[in-house]
């Protein structure tokens, strides 16, 4: 009897290893079915949070920077032109044989020993231009020049000048730009005649001009601006005759 219960204890306890065995195998199983799938519902949120990441920087960065806005050109071409401008000027004679006198004559002098080479003052003189922009640096014009006074020192009537030329511009769409104004003229104005000037005979002739002047051009619109010249105009029919020109003036353009 004895014998019978031991072989059925140590039966039970055999059983109740194999049972705790079994158990151990099933968890260590499931535990390495349970590992991938973890794995893979790692790497599948790790790859929507950087799906997510991808997404909000692509659209972080879709907006594009706003472009700066053009300059605006100040260029002349295809514009038609006006100006106007005021001259202050000094003028400067040599004279020939039978030119006007350019001072007031010596009676005690004869004719061909009066004053050779005068430098006065010119009077004060109005420019006007009539100009088109064939290209940004290069506008042609038509242009004319009026006296506002007679000039006594030669007992000439107020000047009038008509001619043409150009003006070259440097950096020609910058608002503030430089020119070159090459031109020709002739000159009109005729003698008034005084008594004591007309003792050599005078001739006064029609005179061309050569013009050369440079300055800067302020433009503060595209239809708008100002500039300022110094140059020469020189005479060579009438007299040896230049004028040393400093014009202040305004120029409106169109369209």
């Amino acid at each position: 009897m004895a014998h019978f219960v031991r072989s059925l204890f140590a039966a039970g306890l055999t059983t109740l290893a194999l049972s705790t065995v079994a158990a151990s195998g099933r968890a260590a199983e499931s535990d390495d079915e349970d590992s991938p799938s973890a794995a893979e519902s790692k790497a599948d949120d790790s790859g929507a949070e950087d799906s997510g990441d991808q997404a909000k920087g692509e659209g972080e960065a879709a907006p594009k920077a706003e472009a700066k806005p053009k300059a605006e050109a100040f260029g002349h071409a295809g514009q038609l032109g006006l100006r106007a401008g005021v001259v202050l000027g000094y003028r400067m004679v040599l004279r020939y044989d039978n030119s006007p006198y350019c001072a007031a004559p010596n009676p005690a002098k004869e004719p061909g020993d009066q004053q050779k080479f005068c430098g006065y003052p010119a009077p004060l003189s109005l420019d006007f231009g009539l100009s088109f922009g064939v290209l940004d640096f290069l506008e042609p014009f038509a242009w004319a020049r009026f006296g506002l006074a007679a000039d006594t020192h030669s007992d000439q009537n107020p000047l009038v000048l008509i001619g043409a030329g150009a003006r070259l511009y440097t950096m020609s769409d910058a608002a503030i730009k430089i020119f070159i104004e090459p031109a020709v003229a002739i000159e009109l104005e005729s003698g008034r005649g005084t008594p004591a000037w007309q003792t050599n005979t005078p001739v006064y002739k029609k005179d061309v001009v050569f013009h050369l002047a440079a300055g800067p051009a302020f433009d503060f619109h595209p239809n708008f601006g100002a500039y300022v010249t110094g140059g020469v105009s020189m005479g060579v029919v009438r007299a040896l005759a230049s004028s040393l020109d400093l014009t202040l003036g305004i120029q409106g353009r169109y369209p």
